[in-house]
């Protein structure tokens, strides 16, 4: 096994080589003013111009009632007509792109553009969302469109338990709705309401605008700019108290066509800039490796998590950060694998260390560095940073926290962490 870790180890180290090179000279860059934190990472290198656009107007802003309102006014905003076609087919047309994404507390959009394209783009974007049609027609095509979403999430059966283990984290019940609403609540919701919210929370007061890539392509001001696309002010969230869970198991069952059982366990997990960060991500990637070696499957770097059979995400960029160990109960005998993925984690807690960390630490640097490789991950992560009261040079600031970790820092973690996960179990229907 050493072996296989060290050839892992060196293999991520030489592919991470040029984001280790960046992380020696480039550092973003903040402005801040009128409500707007500008974050700009330049990069000559790169294809492509991204920008995301964060807005607070998320998860958290809906009463329990509006399950689905945050996402269906980001949609329509999408799909609003510019210059005869929906915003996003529009943008498209002029060499880019633009998507959205729900968190518990912001909507962000998710908007990249060829350099010589880039102040066309931005500027259909701003166009759209200062501007968004509240037509029936258009919040009709908006809930048609979610609804299709929802659709494909649903036949995920790691998302479906994520969204149940997210729903029990949350800080209030409306921060762990699922991102997109319910098909039964979306229906309920027409013009009137999408009207309302954006009114509400379409504010630019704590917004920010990330820009990574091929920024001197942009004019002089346009970034500014854009982040003057709404108007002033700021809003606050809706806080609606989350139910504790009941009895003594932890366990949220669910069922859905899949052909093998999946289980999903979700541990809490600290905030970025905490003294725990480092020693978690390493923590992440031994429980990953380990995992993936006893289960006898291979540990591809470059599959994504959702992809794997088993893993360990340690989710930092949630409000309320998690650790989630899942093992898809199809790749050999399902008790064997649910009891091996909880028992690691406890053996860890309670086994004292022996050795060097060193092989895991490389593991977890390498699995750092190649998740900032985006354009969209990059500036993504700076406000992550920003957000968490730290500087945005994320790069540097990982790589030092997952240096020093010691043997013994990646115990107390695991002790601290690791004690009471509450369980996930997404089943095969009867009939199935």
């Amino acid at each position: 096994m050493k072996l296989r870790i060290a050839a892992i180890a060196a293999f991520l180290l030489i592919a991470a080589a040029p984001a280790l090179a960046r992380a020696a000279g480039d550092v973003p860059v903040v402005t801040r003013g009128d409500g707007v934190t500008l974050i700009t990472q330049q990069d000559a290198a790169a294809p492509l111009l991204h920008v995301v656009y964060v807005v607070r107007a998320g998860l958290d802003r809906q009463a329990l009632v509006q399950n689905g309102l945050a996402a269906l006014t980001a949609q329509t905003i999408v799909s609003t007509p510019v210059n005869g076609v929906a915003l996003s087919d529009a943008i498209a047309a002029a060499g880019g792109s633009i998507g959205f994404t729900v968190d518990p507390h912001d909507v962000r959009f998710e908007i990249e553009a060829l350099p010589e394209d880039a102040d066309k783009v931005l500027a259909l974007a701003k166009t759209g969302i200062s501007a968004p049609a509240f037509t029936a027609a258009t919040v009709h095509s908006a809930r048609e469109k979610l609804t299709a979403r929802i659709a494909e999430n649903q036949e995920v059966a790691l998302q479906v338990g994520l969204d149940m283990l997210n729903s029990t984290m949350a800080s209030s019940a409306n921060a762990g709705l699922p991102e997109f609403g319910l098909p039964a609540a979306l229906a309920q919701l027409g013009p009137d309401d999408v009207k309302a919210f954006y009114a509400t929370y379409y504010l630019r007061g704590g917004s920010y605008v990330s820009a990574a890539g091929r920024i001197e392509a942009l004019s002089a001001g346009t970034l500014a700019a854009f982040g003057q696309t709404l108007p002033d002010g700021s809003t606050t969230a809706i806080s609606v108290k989350l139910p504790k869970l009941s009895g003594a198991s932890r366990q949220l069952v669910a069922q859905r066509d899949i052909s093998a059982p999946w289980l999903i366990a979700q541990y809490p997990a600290p905030l970025v800039g905490s003294k725990d960060f480092g020693p978690m991500l390493v923590l992440a990637s031994f429980m990953q490796r380990t995992l993936a070696d006893m289960a006898d499957v291979p540990g591809v770097v470059s599959e994504t998590y959702a992809s794997r059979a088993v893993g360990a995400v340690y989710q930092y960029e949630n409000a309320q950060p998690d650790l989630v160990l899942y093992v898809n109960g199809g790749i050999g005998n399902p008790n064997r694998s649910f009891s091996t993925a909880l028992s690691i984690a406890s053996i860890l807690a309670s086994t004292k260390l022996e050795g060097s960390i060193d092989d895991f630490k490389a593991i977890a640097s390498g699995d750092f560095i190649s998740s900032t490789n985006t354009l969209e991950a990059r500036a993504w992560l700076a406000v992550i940073y920003d957000e968490n009261g730290q500087q945005p040079d994320y790069l540097s600031r990982t790589l030092d926290a997952i240096s020093q970790t010691s043997p013994a820092d990646l115990q107390r973690v695991a002790r601290e962490y690791l004690s009471n996960p509450t369980i996930a179990l997404v089943l095969p229907r009867e009939d199935s």
